[in-house]
């Protein structure tokens, strides 16, 4: 019996270990050793869009993944999540919470416990997901089998370690073998990766109109990685796009510092390639660009006088085209790189010899170099040059039609895409980007860039947040259900949310866990929200209120640490919360008996906070703590405008149309602007905007508008340049204007609601940004 309790107590210790050992595992611990691709998700709904719309990853992905994200669209998560393939079979792993995966809110789906298991049967429509829970892990795959062989033991330390090198700020990460041939389609050649046993990593970054790409492919056995040519060398600037035609489909180009290393690591790596002393050691780049090889030297003179087996063979344009007797040096010389036959002529132009099988070829790169009509100097290839980097080992260039052989689906309209390879001991840096080329609209023209049709009228006009993944921005609006949409820049609805009433005023963002991940911040009538990127609450938000919240949330950082403090006003009552939705009692606002009628703005002039807000006829100024800063005796009429810090002073208007400024002594002064009753102003620092019917005062310049009803203006400081817009909601027009009062060419514009001027992509130029109708967004390029 002694002995049998001793057991027992032994079981249920190793039985606690093993809880715990598992509890302290990662999720990505547990994908299988196996395994030939990880993509790694970091932002679900940017990637779960993606699978629908990016028209590159779309062809990318296989079917199993577009399997496994019938299951992700279902998921609540910010955390990463880890799918992992091989063969037919994915496996999802990520950290499990009891929101993550729940049931209720899915129309047709089965759920069901396996027998003798701790595993969950769950269908939806006809697809099957088998999961469950490891500890802290949720685990889930579309085979049985796999899910019950996931154990910490089999874990796979080189992908847990890769894993860890990957770019948690990128929408999703890739890291996949050579045998995973849809996404070595991204390296742009099957003689990269091929044979190689170890990891290629990608980290993705969606672009407006395609893809950018940047991570590393692993080496260990340089008998099996190519790339390994370029060992001890020296990446070289790529310089053949200048003398590649403008029409070039297909450029690929090798460079180094010594081309004898490069040789010599070469023959090591392919063994059908033969030692050669060659003219070759004078260059230090050589590319292959659709029907002509073209070798690049610093001394093309060099070349020239050691090519022996040459004749003149005739002039074009006082250029000399040489016959070549040694035509086919390039059909296994620099394989597996380049292989070129038929080299029976060449030329010298600048510091290029380039090579042809004829002549007239030859007449036509040299025609178009004259001209310079180049694919360096092509919109298309401008358009992408800023986004690679001037030096690389192998560059690989492809247009739409190569690009559609490779992806094998069409591709129109993506004129120039490349691929980059920095070699290094051991790995090589990739940076790749496709992308599509749209023509750059004339100068100072304005062109409708997208409408997105919601199926309710809206309820408020659109805003703009920023989008910490992209580096632009997206848009959110809420319709009259009370709901609430997050818009990307190119129009796709990214999520939408049940709120408990309209939001009110502006929605801000904070970035509550210092990670540089951003979150909305609002206040509705009784609640306080805090939604992750996905539209997720925030845990503990949001607060409920019994009492009405009377004006919009304040956010306060009055540090720039990003310690946050939200304000919620409750009539003439103040509350102070910080960022994990704890009550600040260090805040005690001693109200009188006037409501709070504007919502409560923080400015910081000198080393001092100050805290302003009009309280029935008074203009209140606290500090941090709620105390008075600095009393006002004298009394003001509000109007509906907002506070404003304005030459140094706390700045609105009166019911009598003054301007009205209170300075850090509670000094009041008053200047008549000639306003009416009903009058909007809005203020920068230093410039200040009024209107009252159809009269626009920019700083002190008048502009008579054509009578209507006009929307309160709106100041916009972008580019260095102030804007200036307002809406006739009569005529239905937009007008823009500089701190010059000039209109911005080819304004006004069609629009039905209050517009937001931001730069929405990374593209060149602003977007405008209002309604076409009730229901409808429309978003206008400014060029």
């Amino acid at each position: 019996m002694k002995r049998l309790g001793f057991l027992l107590i032994f079981l249920t210790l190793v039985l606690a270990c093993q809880k715990d050992y598992n509890k302290t595992k990662r999720p990505y611990n547990y994908i299988p050793v196996n395994t030939s691709a990880v993509i790694q998700v970091n932002e679900l709904n940017d990637f779960i869009k993606s699978i629908e719309n990016n028209d590159v990853l779309s062809g990318l992905y296989n079917k199993e993944l577009k399997d496994a994200s019938i299951f992700l669209n279902h998921f609540n998560t910010t955390q990463p999540i880890y799918i992992a393939f091989k063969d037919s079979n994915y496996l999802i792993l990520t950290k499990n919470d009891s929101t993550l995966f729940t049931l209720d809110a899915i129309n047709n789906v089965i759920s069901k416990t396996l027998a003798n298991s701790n595993i969950e049967e769950t269908q939806i429509d006809s697809t099957k997901l088998y999961h469950k829970n490891i500890g802290n892990t949720f685990a889930g795959s579309n085979n049985l089998d796999l899910l019950e062989n996931v154990k910490a033991e089999n874990e796979s330390t080189t992908i847990s370690n890769l894993i860890e090198t990957t770019d948690k700020k990128s929408v999703a990460s890739i890291l996949f073998k050579s045998e995973a041939n849809n996404y070595s389609q991204l390296l742009f050649s099957d003689f990269v990766n091929q044979g190689n046993s170890n990891f290629t990593i990608l980290d993705f970054e969606y672009t407006k109109n395609g893809l950018s790409y940047n991570g590393i492919l692993t080496s260990k056995d340089s008998t099996s990685n190519h790339l390994d040519s370029f060992k001890n060398t020296i990446p070289q600037k790529i310089n053949t796009p200048s003398i590649a035609p403008e029409k070039t489909s297909s450029l690929l180009s090798i460079s180094f510092d010594d081309y004898s290393v490069f040789n010599t690591n070469n023959l090591k790596t392919d063994s059908t390639t033969t030692q050669k002393e060659s003219f070759l050691n004078y260059t230090n780049e050589i590319a292959l660009i659709d029907n002509v090889l073209a070798l690049h030297s610093l001394d093309p003179n060099l070349i020239l006088e050691s090519i022996e087996d040459k004749t003149l063979s005739e002039t074009f344009r006082d250029i000399d085209i040489y016959e070549f007797g040694d035509s086919d040096i390039f059909k296994s010389y620099l394989k597996p790189f380049i292989s070129f036959e038929n080299a029976n002529f060449f030329t010298v132009f600048e510091n290029f010899i380039v090579f042809s099988s004829s002549s007239e070829t030859l007449k036509s790169v040299l025609t178009e170099a004259l001209n310079s009509k180049t694919l360096a100097n092509s919109d298309a290839f401008k358009n992408i040059k800023d986004q690679l980097s001037d030096e690389a080992s192998l560059f690989i260039f492809k247009n739409s039609e190569k690009l559609a052989d490779i992806l094998e689906k069409p591709m129109k309209g993506y004129n120039a895409n490349a691929v980059q390879f920095i070699h290094e001991n051991h790995y090589t840096h990739i940076n790749g980007i496709i992308q599509k080329f749209k023509k750059r609209a004339a100068s100072n023209s304005v062109s409708e860039a997208f409408t997105t049709s919601l199926n309710s009228t809206l309820l408020t006009a659109p805003q703009v947040v920023k989008n910490h993944v992209t580096k632009s921005h997206d848009i959110v609006v809420q319709d009259v259900n009370n709901m609430l949409y997050l818009i990307s820049s190119t129009g796709n609805i990214l999520w939408k949310k049940q709120l408990h009433g309209q939001v009110l005023g502006n929605i801000e963002q904070i970035d509550m866990y210092k990670n540089g991940r951003l979150q909305l911040v609002f206040a509705t009538p009784n609640r306080l929200y805090v939604l992750d990127r996905n539209g997720n609450d925030v845990a503990p938000f949001p607060l409920k209120f019994n009492d009405a919240i009377t004006q919009p949330l304040s956010v306060f950082d009055y540090d720039k640490r990003k310690n946050y403090r939200l304000l919620v006003t409750q009539g003439k009552h103040l509350l102070m919360y910080n960022a994990k939705g704890q009550s600040v009692n260090g805040f005690k606002y001693k109200n009188n008996s006037a409501n709070i009628i504007t919502q409560p703005k923080h400015y910081r002039i000198g080393s001092k906070d100050y805290i302003v807000f009009g309280a029935g006829e008074g203009l209140k100024i606290l500090n941090r703590q709620g105390a008075v800063r600095v009393s006002v005796n004298d009394k003001i009429h509000f109007t509906d405008n907002e506070i404003y810090l304005y030459q140094n002073k706390f700045t609105t208007t009166n019911k009598l149309g003054q301007l009205t400024q209170v300075d850090t002594k509670g000094k009041i002064t008053t200047k008549n602007l000639d306003l009416t009753d009903k009058h909007h102003i809005t203020t920068t620092s230093k410039t200040l905007v009024s209107l009252r019917d159809n009269r626009l005062i920019i700083k002190s310049r008048t502009l008579d508008l054509d009578y209507g009803e006009y929307t309160e203006p709106r100041i916009f400081y972008l580019n260095d340049k102030i804007y200036v817009t307002t809406t006739d909601l009569q005529s239905k027009k937009v007008y823009l204007f500089d701190s010059q009062a000039k209109s911005i060419p080819n304004f006004p514009v069609f629009g039905t609601a209050p517009a937001v001027l931001e730069k929405l992509d990374n593209e060149r130029g602003l977007e405008l940004i209002t309604q076409s109708d009730d229901n409808t967004i429309v978003v206008y390029k400014l060029h």
